[in-house]
């Protein structure tokens, strides 16, 4: 056969008719495949599967599926192969020589007689190859494809990505990736999903919106997802490149449910068939707390260490400690914890009185640095500071040598050796002596400490007077030796530092150590939260201890030459309410009143207040005028006829005052009560005529003020007006209230203010008769807001006075404080002054603790009873 390549054109003629005749080929068993294709996304590019429903959409994308398999394999099956001689056969058919075959015949008989013939046929066949064209089929298409679809569908579909623009190609991919979990039950797919930030931040936990796909939350928070289902999700996160798969866990109640850690940034999605949700969270970082000297450590009063302190953390500082150790030591520290004040303080600052003498170290000089923690852990360490941590200043040779012995245990910090073991022990008949030889295994510091404790002990009767010290000592030296490890030696410190303390003090140590000890508890129970039985039961110990102490402490002051014991001594002792004066149990019922009434920040400021008043208390002599402790305040107070003109004046006009402010608020008390609908007025016992023995000006008032007859509040109201009238006609008399005195200073009271307080009163009087309660607790509220800025002034005013008068009787000793950190003069001293609430105050805190309670046990809606609860439970 003849080679076609060697023949110009003829190739590719035979390419040309190839690829025409395959493509026949094709459309005759692919057309249907090619028309549902065209179909299918000219519905895609118009958006018909966006508008359909889901469902719709991956049905009508599984139909397409199925009918693009179904046709393919149609097609497949259809399709016949075109071979070259068949596009031969096609070429040659437009002339009669055949010449592409022809091109390949060889001559039967070649040789020299027939050549000359032979060239003239092969020329005549390659005139008419040049004849010959590629055959367009067009009867062949016009029978095939009579519509044309297969330039129209091309056309259609362009002119649909045209019109639809960039949406075209979106709505395509959209189109070919359905939501097939739709047909599997997708719509029953209920999915919940929250953080929970970790606790120490204080952020509420974050609940997804169903339109909500993001949020940023503390790092180390926890996202919960819950999902109903009818088979178990999965859960891919994605965060800092890795990629992780986690399957749900089945719930009790048929649902599903995971939690992740949000460590970063992360991305959360949930898949079921498909992605069925997804989050991004975005993790803030927590950073370390920061904690700083304010002032460096000091020596303070009572041998106590003092320094201020600040702290601050995004989220909150959970712990603040004060670490020491030895100056110039790579040991570990000692940590004392320092009371932050508040529960997971942002940013925060105080100072701080830490009795440190009980320390190990006290006495050496140490470096101390503060460390601050918060929630997740992390600590911000202060710069340190050197300096000596004080000691307890022990006077008696006894109690420095029992010290001695209780630091030298304290600073040990070799381990006890182990123990040989002892085979012999276990023979019958043998004697198990390791008991008593465990001294042999302690370190040095241990054994150096029992020494010191027989040597101390030794002649004992030459110098111990208190047996109870002796016995301690020598149970101490005991225990000492045939303690097994170090944690069993170091477990006497209590009894030592007890012991010390007796050696030097006497009983009243014992007595500080018991009101240490009940306030300890006290404050503790009030810091956390317990039970009211239990913090009544903890308060009334605290009572007893202060009780004790004080009789302890008038006893030794016996014993050390007091001259004339108090009167109420014996009350005390028998645990009475004296307790020293009358002030000092005001303080101690201010503090049972805050603590019933859930006031604990100001209940634990007044605790240790009142502890340091008690542990800095003094008895001095020849002040025993049977009027209360002496060096404590007593009940007795100055003869008001011994007092100068001005200031005896000048408190009659308080007294007035307090008593008008005291009626007006229980005529607020008593609208607001009416408003409410909660029963009519209060009169009689706790009404206006209460307390009116103890107002000068009032005593004529009107029965109607002893809750006779039933006057309306109206009435009630105005003739309060009445009394503010007469008030300010009687200082105007006076002529040294209003105005200018005759030195021509500014008066104490101002007639404009009093004025307006009668008009208030008046308003909320006329209120009250028309019937607008409401109207009238703005005046009233109004009034009491004037009558009490006007009652301070003059409190101001008095006390001013009397700290001239009694500064000048001593001698300018204004400075100087009685045990409780309160001036002697009578002025006040912010810096050691107590905020202890007033009876009125404390007796309507614990009026609206009871009607809260009352209405709790009567109220029969659920609603009202969780109100009421969460209120008690915030009292």
């Amino acid at each position: 056969m003849a080679n076609l390549t060697h023949y110009s054109g003829v190739t590719n003629r035979i390419a040309k008719t190839l690829r025409r005749m395959r493509n026949i080929e094709v459309w005759r068993a692919y057309w249907p495949m090619f028309a549902l294709i065209t179909v299918f996304v000219a519905a895609a590019v118009l958006g018909v599967f966006e508008q359909a429903s889901d469902q719709t959409a991956a049905f009508a994308v599984l139909v397409f599926l199925a009918g693009l398999l179904i046709t393919a394999l149609r097609g497949l099956k259809r399709y016949r192969s075109v071979s070259r001689e068949r596009a031969i056969e096609a070429l040659d058919a437009q002339s009669e020589l055949r010449p592409i075959t022809s091109l390949q015949d060889r001559p039967a008989r070649p040789g020299p007689d027939n050549s000359d013939l032979w060239r003239a046929h092969q020329k005549r066949v390659f005139e008419s190859i040049r004849t010959l064209s590629v055959p367009r089929f067009g009867e062949v298409w016009r029978k095939l494809d009579p519509l044309y679809l297969r330039f129209l569908a091309p056309l259609v579909l362009v002119g649909l990505f045209v019109s639809a623009g960039l949406q075209g190609p979106a709505r395509i991919v959209s189109a070919f990736s359905p939501d097939f979990g739709s047909l599997l039950g997708a719509d029953r797919v209920r999915i919940e999903a929250w953080i929970t930030p970790p606790d120490y931040t204080g952020r509420a936990p974050i609940l997804f919106k169903p339109d909500q796909n993001d949020a940023r939350v503390p790092a180390g928070s926890v996202m919960t997802i819950r999902v109903q289902a009818p088979s178990s999700p999965q859960l891919i996160t994605r965060s800092a490149g890795d990629r992780l798969k986690q399957p749900f866990e089945a719930t009790p109640d048929g649902a599903y449910e995971i939690s992740a850690s949000i460590a970063g940034d992360t991305r959360v999605s949930i898949h079921w068939w498909g992605e069925r949700r997804a989050w991004s969270i975005f993790a803030s970082p927590d950073d370390p707390p920061s904690a700083i000297f304010v002032e460096v450590p000091l020596l303070g009063e009572n041998d106590r260490t003092e320094f201020s302190w600040s702290v601050s953390d995004d989220y909150g500082v959970a712990s603040l400690s004060l670490a020491l150790r030895p100056a110039g030591q790579d040991m570990e520290d000692d940590l004392v914890a320092i009371d932050l004040g508040a529960v997971f303080p942002t940013e925060a600052e105080s100072e701080a009185a830490l009795d440190l003498t009980r320390h190990r170290y006290a006495g050496l000089r140490v470096e101390a640095r503060l460390i601050a923690a918060d929630g997740a852990g992390q600590t911000g360490i202060s710069d340190p500071h050197v300096f000596i941590l004080p000691e307890k200043l022990l006077l008696q040779p006894l109690a420095k040598a029992i010290q001695d012995v209780r630091v030298t245990i304290l600073r040990e910090d070799a381990p006890f050796e182990a123990a040989d073991q002892n085979e012999d022990g276990l023979v019958q008949d043998a004697l198990f002596a390791s008991a008593t030889q465990r001294l042999e295994q302690a370190s040095d510091g241990i054994r150096r400490a029992v020494i010191m404790l027989e040597a101390i002990t030794y002649e004992a009767p030459r110098y111990f007077e208190d047996i109870l010290i002796y016995s301690g000592l020598r149970s101490a030296q005991h225990q000492l030796s045939v303690a097994s490890s170090l944690e069993e030696a170091k477990a006497l410190e209590p009894l030592l530092w007890g012991l010390a303390l007796r050696a030097e003090y006497g009983t009243a140590a014992d007595a500080l150590a018991a009101l240490q000890a009940a306030r300890a508890a006290l404050e503790e129970a009030l810091r956390d939260g317990a039970s009211e039985e239990e913090i009544r039961r903890l308060m009334e110990a605290f009572k007893d201890a202060a009780q004790n102490y004080l009789a302890a402490r008038m006893a030794e002051a016996l014993a050390n030459g007091l001259e004339a014991p108090p009167s109420d001594m014996d009350s005390a002792q028998r645990g009475g309410s004296s307790m020293g004066g009358q002030d000092f149990a005001d303080m101690l019922d201010a503090l049972e009143d805050l603590t019933e009434t859930g006031a604990t920040d100001q209940a634990r400021q007044l605790l240790a207040d009142i502890t340091n008043m008690l542990e800095n208390l003094e008895f001095q002599q020849g002040q025993g005028s049977g009027q209360g402790l002496p060096g404590l305040p007593g009940e007795a107070g100055e003869d008001g006829e011994d007092l100068p003109e001005d200031e005896r004046e000048l408190s009659d006009t308080m007294r007035e005052l307090s008593e008008l402010l005291r009626q007006q608020r229980e005529l607020n008390d008593e609208t607001l009560a009416q408003q409410r609908g909660e029963g009519g007025q209060q009169t009689g016992p706790g009404g206006l005529g209460e307390g009116r023995e103890n107002g000068e000006g009032f005593e004529d008032l009107p029965d109607w003020m002893d809750g006779e007859g039933g006057p309306s509040l109206a009435e009630r109201q105005q003739r309060l007006g009445d009394l503010v009238e007469e008030l300010a006609r009687r200082q105007g008399e006076g002529g040294q209230a209003f105005g200018e005195d005759e030195d021509g200073a500014s008066g104490l009271l101002d007639e404009d203010i009093l004025e307006a307080i009668e008009r208030a009163q008046r308003r909320a009087g006329r209120a009250l008769e028309d019937g607008n309660e409401g109207r009238a607790l703005r005046s009233q509220e109004q009034a009491t807001r004037q009558l009490r800025e006007l009652a301070e002034g003059l409190a101001e005013a008095l006390d001013a006075l009397r700290l001239e008068r009694l500064g000048e009787a001593q001698d300018g000793q204004r400075g100087s404080a009685d045990p409780f950190g309160r001036s002697s003069t009578g002025g006040i001293d912010d810096s050691n002054s107590v905020d202890i609430p007033d009876q009125i105050e404390r007796q309507r805190a614990r009026d609206i603790l009871d009607e809260l309670r009352r209405r709790f046990g009567e109220t029969p809606s659920e609603d009202e009873r969780d109100y009421l609860e969460r209120l008690l439970d915030r009292f």
